[in-house]
């Protein structure tokens, strides 16, 4: 699980309600809390951590408090074509702007077959699987993808000049979990070093260099350093290619010109660009013929031969959905560093952290 090694367990409803108290607290609308707090308990329900709760609510609230993001919602529609928007965010929540574009997308592929909607002027979305999983209800393919502050080098440098530009592809299967690769273009996501430095606990080879551009497994180190990126060059030309959508195209900030990190600048906003993207499957394919050859497929992947010392072949997707029925079941955990933070949080806001 990423960046979590245990905890004190707490129902998942208890840590909802809790949240969604915490924001109203700092003037976030009953309505918004609600789908911001759904966003970052679904990210610590599939385990990932880093994009739940465990890191991001205490970094939205200093945010909101500082002045840097506004906990109002402000969309305006800038551009729009039959399949195409840009929405000015006018550094609303990420997460409210990003379930309006979405949303957006999923109506105008119903229209028009697919749909390609950005945002600019925003914040940080959460994690990008949950935009891109509301089109599977849709009988859709859903995609999002979002940039973010310089925390890794092009191949050969060794000043930061690209986020960790995640995204995320959604596709509907039948009687098969659906098919949901959520991934950023690092080795792993900056957030996963800041629990991992939260927990003074050592990282992977290969995951981040220091300063000077040497492998390193202090995460300390790492937050001053470079992140490694996903397959060398490979990823570094991924990551580019999503901050010239998510960036240049538009007008929202990209590369270097970032304020800084989301927990360590509080003076200036984000300006995080996002794209949202939904294909009707029905413009290809009658939905259950794809649903069928998708179960097919993804059968054929899993069936493959297994490598020596390998029990099991999963797809993208399916160990998360096992960590979500896990973590309904029992709780989600929370380490004793983050904990500390919750309680100093509550008793700060008025809102007593559960079991306090």
């Amino acid at each position: 699980m990423p960046g979590v090694d245990g905890g004190v367990v707490f129902p998942p409803e208890e840590l909802r309600k809790w949240t969604e108290e915490i924001f109203q607290k700092v003037d976030v609308s009953k309505e918004d809390s609600a789908l911001l707090t759904d966003s970052l308990i679904e990210a610590n329900l599939r385990g990932v951590d880093t994009h739940g709760i465990t890191r991001m609510l205490t970094v939205y609230v200093n945010r909101i408090l500082s002045g840097v993001m506004s906990p109002k919602t402000k969309l305006d529609i800038v551009r729009e074509k039959p399949s195409t928007a840009l929405i000015d965010c006018n550094n609303s929540i990420g997460q409210v702007a990003s379930d309006y574009a979405m949303n957006l997308a999923i109506q105008k592929a119903k229209n028009t077959g697919t749909a390609f909607v950005a945002t600019t002027h925003s914040n940080h979305y959460g994690a990008a699987a949950y935009w891109s999983m509301k089109a599977l209800e849709h009988g859709m393919i859903g995609f999002s993808a979002t940039n973010g502050p310089a925390s890794f080098a092009p191949t050969g440098g060794r000043t930061p000049m690209l986020g960790t530009n995640p995204f995320s592809v959604a596709i509907p299967a039948g009687r098969e979990l659906p098919f949901v690769l959520d991934l950023a273009t690092t080795v792993v996501a900056r957030g996963r070093i800041t629990l991992y430095a939260k927990q003074n606990k050592e990282l992977e080879p290969g995951w981040a260099f220091d300063e000077m551009g040497r492998p390193t497994t202090d995460p300390h180190k790492a937050l001053k350093g470079l992140l490694a990126p996903i397959g060398g060059y490979k990823g570094y030309g991924i990551a580019l290619a999503i901050d010239m959508i998510s960036g240049v195209m538009t007008g929202s900030k990209y590369g270097t010109h970032f304020p800084g990190f989301l927990a360590d600048n509080l003076k200036d906003p984000t300006d995080v660009g996002s794209v949202f993207a939904a294909v009707s499957i029905d413009s290809f394919m009658d939905l259950p013929d794809f649903q069928e050859a998708m179960d097919a497929a993804i059968r054929e992947v899993k069936n493959c031969a297994k490598a020596e010392g390998v029990e099991r072949i999963y797809v993208p997707g399916e160990i998360e959905m096992g960590i979500r029925a896990d973590r309904l079941a029992n709780g989600i955990p929370l380490p004793e560093a983050v904990l500390t933070d919750f309680v100093a949080l509550g008793r700060e806001l008025g809102v007593a952290f559960p079991g306090e």
